[in-house]
């Protein structure tokens, strides 16, 4: 799509409009877009839906989104809720609060403060989660995966992470897999940690295994 034809759209207020490809769309309020978006910069403060597919380079999100279709771009920042009921794709994520997506998410940088539902695939080549409620994914898949419950509430004097703050999935697999508060049935890396409050079926390591006294490991073996 040749560029010189993309225009500016900022929505304040209660809206409802089609999709279309934009350069920077700001959204101030509630909106609702028709169709699919296409643009260089989405800004949202409030709540937007979309029926459709949302591609953009860079995200900023203060609020709630939700997207019908596929969700793809290059960085997303902000706070609040981002649910969509199929495929994720942003290369850079640092988000809090709560990430709900009904396909696969892959990223190249993933981190989350909050609580994160994957019902396919969560990838990324560096991928961290700081639990505050409770987290799942079919499979997790990376070079490096750090899941602990979040300090950073703590720290700064907010609301403790709930007691049932647990991550949970089928398969864990990474080179480097440092777990806290996660219950799987498969853990599979080359240094691997099993933390407080772990609870693993089976661990698979090439190189080294660390398993805290308040873990529970079932079966270990060097692959």
């Amino acid at each position: 799509m040749d560029e010189q034809i993309r225009s500016n759209l900022r929505m304040i207020g209660t809206n409802a409009t089609s999709g279309g490809f934009f350069r920077n769309v700001s959204v101030t309020g509630e909106c609702q877009f028709t169709g699919d978006v296409d643009c260089q910069k989405l800004s949202l403060t409030g709540k937007m839906g979309l029926a459709g597919d949302l591609q953009a380079d860079k995200f900023k999100i203060t609020g709630e989104c939700t997207v019908d279709g596929h969700i793809k771009g290059f960085s997303l920042k902000g706070q609040g809720e981002l649910r969509t009921f199929s495929h994720l794709r942003i290369d850079q994520i640092r988000f809090s609060g709560s990430l709900d997506v009904k396909g696969n998410c892959e990223a190249e940088n993933l981190h989350i403060s909050g609580a994160a539902q994957v019902e396919g695939l969560l990838s990324a080549d560096q991928l961290e989660i700081g639990l505050y409620g409770p987290s799942r994914a079919k499979e997790v898949g990376g070079g490096s995966i750090m899941i602990k419950r979040s300090t950073a509430a703590r720290i700064i004097g907010l609301i403790q992470p709930r007691q049932d703050a647990f991550f949970e999935a089928e398969l864990i697999e990474g080179d480097i897999v440092d777990l806290q508060h996660t219950k799987a049935d498969t853990v599979r890396g080359k240094r691997v940690i099993i933390g407080a409050d772990c609870e693993v079926n089976t661990v698979e390591f090439r190189e080294t295994l660390e398993i805290h006294k308040n873990a529970i490991v079932k079966h270990q073996m060097r692959i």
